[in-house]
C-alpha cells in the first residue's frame, strides 16, 4: 500500500475515533440574578429574594456539574 493511502486511512480513522463532546448548556453560562432592595420592602423580604436566587444558582451549578461529570465518566476521562 502506498504512503498516501496509508496516511488517508489513518486520518479517516482519527476523525472517526474522535470524541465530540456536547455543547455546554446555556444555563451554565447564565449569571446569578441580582437582588436589589426596594425602598418599600422589608429587609427580610430582600433577604428571602436573595436566598431564592442563590438556591436557583446552586441548583443550576449542580445540574451542570453532574452533567459534565457523567460525560467525562462515559468517555473514561478522570
Amino acid at each position: 500500500m502506498d504512503k498516501r493511502a496509508t496516511a488517508a486511512a489513518e486520518a479517516k480513522g482519527r476523525a472517526q475515533a474522535s470524541v465530540n463532546l456536547p455543547d455546554l448548556p446555556s444555563e451554565c453560562r447564565a449569571m446569578m440574578a441580582r437582588v436589589v432592595p426596594n425602598l418599600t420592602e422589608k429587609p427580610r423580604n430582600t433577604q428571602l429574594r436573595r436566598e431564592f436566587a442563590a438556591d436557583a444558582e446552586d441548583g443550576k451549578n449542580e445540574r451542570c456539574s453532574s452533567f459534565y461529570d457523567s460525560v467525562r465518566s462515559k468517555y473514561g476521562v478522570n
